[in-house]
């Protein structure tokens, strides 16, 4: 700063990581010395005295100015939680939409000051580059319109971004457009078996490349073509078909790092430090921990000149579902690039919010602990609601809820404590005063929500005593999840008849596609209950020896969660007002809004219908091609041309999507969908083809939703590494042999056929015949399918794709 004016100033920081802070009084006076450790903690160095009033010193325009807390705070109250401590919180109850940084806040803030100006040399420079990952089918330009954005592209917004000492980056989640790695169209499998993450990773790798280049040169090093080619190339590049180890990536890197010391060699000014930041939310989160991890093996601590410093790890309710989530039978995700790069690593600060509400068996959650253990400076807080609750993603009106605007959204809430989180761990976000009009607004928080929340909070007090704190294989974590778990039962339960439930305001203002969603996703949750009863029933067993029956009486053999369920649904305690409103008003259902069939996007919506305008055209012409090979005497072929024809014929469902979409659908005329139902599901498994098969005998679901309802706990893994999932391995290498065989490149296809062989050999190995025919019995069925998909786009007139 250029004009001078009393107060505190970071002047110069030591070795350790602590700064010196002087209080000038006048641009010649200095009343005050302090010392901001790393942790923003003080040491008072020097006070003002009668003997010794003053220290002579001289300001300089150079020296970080460091806001002044308000007086009768100190740095040492904590009353926001901003100290690390090593365990699961709750968020604290107090209003974020009038909150000011505290005292302790604002000397975190001071510790991290950027010195490279306040040490006066223009030959040098620190960089701040922030990265953002966002979550599986958010895409911040795709969303913006419908203000369903997620938290992620707000923090993206807030981020200085001046492209010489600031930078920020986001990639786009997982399933959706992100053409600077060739992704020009939403991907099914990216929003189901998170494909695209790797690509994402090692995109975000190469900015940092482009940061520290751009500061000094003004371009980057390399340019978006070039990017492209490196990150999604097979043999030449970065990508693998199946993460079996990172030296590949280690020595492009390594030459990528000796190309940008020769471009900033005898440059001015030098690039001293990168001080990153990287955020994420859902299998972005998981994306932000593997690019953490991976960091540290393709830089080596330093990117050309600069040495790296990870200032800060901000994420969103890690899901590392890649491959078959926990919802299949054998599948629990952490495959591929999520294999073993779980684990928070060595960071300024961390901090991670989860959903206590989530109830989606494909969405188990990561927390930050590994296995006994918590990694250092890591804080993790379990917040109401679901999972896009949390990380952002609804739009307001979804379901019903959050109807007075973005800012009734309950993800709100975490938003701006991330936000908060980041500014005092030394994130380049831009005050709220600074940011342009549109970024400001979405930070904003309605007072109605805030006093929901705080009412929930009063409700749902943390029970320390019956809490295992030790760290063991069910900590903390497990009890506030579960303790948030038994609450949203008890309310659920509150609704006892279809009556209630339909009196909701929520259900009121549904749309009529989200109020079947709705209801049937309610009968999950009453079989979920009926399921539990049963359990907690005595049973009896007749069976039949020489001639005689017999009957056994069998003990009632509820599971634990089963128990629980029950005695928080028979619970008769009135659930405060407050409280009802808040699940009714901010809380979404994510099983009920989780479909695993039928188009979700507007662009999986257009596919859809245009696929079926497709299919309808191939019925026709192999009919007129019947019909023509009949008038010329040839009946077999006439046979054969109708009987091919049938396979294209459109199912009810499919009728019905064409007579409202007769016309191609893009963005200029975009695709309606007709009310989906559980009626239904199996004309849409039908039109899934293989993915449909799986929804059925697979994930074992004969609605649109997953098998179970509401009435379970969420998983929690603590470790950052397959199990032996093996078939889940397996058939997934066949699907990339597949994709292989349909891109008809030959060197792919090989590898990907020894992968898939390798795969299956050690399913073998592990579990014998059993894991064999279970292989097998996949395979036939994708082969069917691939079969039956290159048959559907072979033109009557002979073998010719399009």
């Amino acid at each position: 700063m250029s004009d001078f004016k009393p107060g505190w100033y970071a002047v110069k920081r030591l070795q350790d990581g602590a700064v010196d802070s002087w209080y000038f009084e006048t641009r010649q006076r200095v009343t005050l010395t302090a010392r901001v450790l790393p942790n923003g903690d003080q040491i008072l160095l020097f006070r003002s005295t009668p003997q010794q009033p003053y220290l002579s010193k001289t300001w300089s325009s150079a020296y970080e100015w460091l806001p002044t807390a308000k007086p009768g705070d100190h740095w040492d109250n904590d009353k926001y939680g901003a100290a690390a401590d090593g365990k699961t919180e709750l968020p604290g109850k107090f209003s974020r939409s009038q909150r000011e940084p505290s005292a302790r806040e604002l000397s975190q803030r001071a510790s991290k000051a950027c010195l490279s100006s306040v040490d006066g040399l223009s030959c040098t420079r620190e960089i701040h580059v922030g990265i953002f990952f966002d979550g599986t089918n958010n895409n911040m330009e795709r969303d913006r319109p419908s203000k369903g954005h997620s938290n992620i592209a707000s923090l993206y917004d807030a981020h200085l971004d001046d492209k010489v000492e600031y930078f920020a980056y986001y990639v786009p989640g997982v399933g959706t457009k992100f053409k600077e790695i060739g992704e020009l169209t939403e991907d099914a499998t990216g929003k189901s078996m998170a494909r695209g993450g790797e690509d994402r990773i090692h995109w975000a790798l190469t900015r940092l490349y482009n940061a520290v280049n751009r500061s000094v040169n003004g371009f980057d090093l390399l340019d978006e073509s070039e990017t492209k080619d490196l990150v999604t190339g097979v043999f030449s590049g970065l990508r693998t078909w199946y993460r079996l180890g990172d030296g590949k990536m280690e020595s492009i890197f390594r030459d990528l790092d000796r190309r940008l010391l020769k471009q900033v060699a005898d440059k001015r000014p030098t690039i001293t430090r990168l001080h990153l930041s990287v955020f994420g939310f859902s299998r972005g989160a998981a994306e932000a921990r593997t690019f953490c991890n991976w960091l540290a093996l393709a830089t080596r601590g330093k990117v050309g000149p600069a040495e790296v410093n990870l200032r800060f790890l901000g994420i969103y309710d890690t899901v590392a579902s890649v491959l078959l989530a926990d919802s299949s039978p054998v599948g629990s995700g952490l495959f591929d690039w999520a294999n073993k790069t779980m684990r928070i690593p060595e960071v300024e600060g961390a901090v991670h919010y989860v959903a206590g509400h989530e109830i989606r068996r494909s969405f188990p959650l990561s927390t930050a602990r590994a296995g006994g253990s918590w990694p250092a400076h890591a804080k993790e807080y379990v917040y109401p609601g679901a999972h896009s609750d949390i990380g952002g993603g609804y739009s307001p009106g979804d379901q019903g809820k959050a109807r007075g605007g973005r800012s009734s959204l309950m993800s709100q809430i975490p938003l701006n404590d991330m936000y908060f989180e980041a500014l005092n761990n030394g994130v380049k976000l831009a005050p709220f005063e600074k940011m342009e009009p549109l970024s400001r607004q979405d930070f904003k928080i309605d007072t109605a929500l805030e006093s929901a929340f705080s009412a929930y909070l009063d409700w749902t007090p943390a029970n320390e005593k019956g809490e295992n704190l030790s760290g063991s294989r069910r900590g903390v974590m497990e009890n506030r999840m579960e303790q948030q778990m038994q609450r949203y039962w008890r309310w659920r339960a509150s609704k006892r008849d279809t009556a209630q439930f339909r009196a909701m305001a929520s259900y009121q203002h549904a749309t009529a596609q989200d109020r079947t969603d709705l209801e049937e996703g309610n009968l999950d949750w009453q079989a979920d209950i009926a399921h539990a009863r049963t359990a907690s029933q005595p049973s009896s067993y007749t069976f039949y020896s020489q001639g005689m029956s017999h009957t056994v009486q069998v003990p009632p053999d509820p599971s634990r969660t089963q128990r629980d369920l029950l005695a928080a649904v028979d619970d008769t305690t009135p659930i405060p007002g407050e409280v009802d409103r808040f699940f009714d008003d901010f809380v979404h259902d994510s099983h009920a809004g989780f479909w695993l069939l039928g188009p979700v996007s507007q662009a999986d919506k257009n596919a859809f219908a245009n696929e079926i305008r497709k299919k309808n055209a191939q019925h026709a012409a192999l009919l007129k091609a019947a019909d023509a090979a009949a008038e010329h005497g040839m009946f077999e072929g006439a046979v054969q041309a109708r009987q091919q024809a049938e396979r294209y014929a459109l199912n009810h469902f499919e009728q019905r999507v064409l007579a409202q979409n007769p016309k191609a659908s893009d963005d200029g005329n975009p695709a309606t969908i007709p009310l989906m139902t559980d009626k239904e599901a199996a004309d849409l498994r039908a039109s899934a083809g293989f993915d449909g098969w799986i929804v059925r005998n697979v994930l074992g679901t004969a609605t649109r939703r997953e098998a179970n309802g509401p009435g379970h706990y969420r998983r929690v893994f603590d470790r950052d590494h397959e199990r032996l999932q093996l078939v889940d391995e397996a058939v997934y290498q066949s699907g990339r042999l597949g994709d292989a065989a349909k891109d008809g490149i030959d060197d792919a296809v090989e590898s990907a056929r020894q992968a898939a062989a390798a795969a299956k050999e050690r399913a073998q190995r592990a579990a014998g015949q059993a894991v064999d025919n279970a292989i097998d019995a996949a395979g036939r069925a994708a082969r069917e399918a691939l079969q039956d998909g290159l048959k559907k786009i072979i033109q009557p007139s002979g073998p010719t794709l399009y």
